[in-house]
């Protein structure tokens, strides 16, 4: 069992960033998907069904772009790293 007592919010979004991204995903679709919710049921007026439909189309989507979004983002950097950091062969003495 985790136990969060004690966890500061930079502990807890470091532990975040160190999952992998479809892991992330799920869990900041979550998070959407109980807070939309109580927003489209109360803010937007529609009954229980088509709000919680409605979330959950939504986080889909959601998590669809946010995984896709972080995977991009990471190859990135990734490739950032990696490059070095001299000019090139072909481009010395230009």
């Amino acid at each position: 069992m985790v136990s969060l007592v004690g966890l500061s919010y930079a502990d807890l979004l470091l532990r975040f960033r160190q999952l992998r991204p479809m892991q992330q995903a799920a869990i900041v679709g979550l998070i959407f998907f109980v807070i939309y919710i109580p927003y489209s049921y109360f803010l937007l007026r529609l009954t229980l069904v088509k709000s919680i439909s409605m979330s959950v189309y939504s986080s889909i989507i959601f998590m669809v772009v946010y995984y896709f979004t972080s995977v991009i983002i990471n190859r990135k950097s990734m490739q950032a790293a990696s490059q070095s950091k001299g000019p090139k062969k072909g481009l010395r003495n230009k």
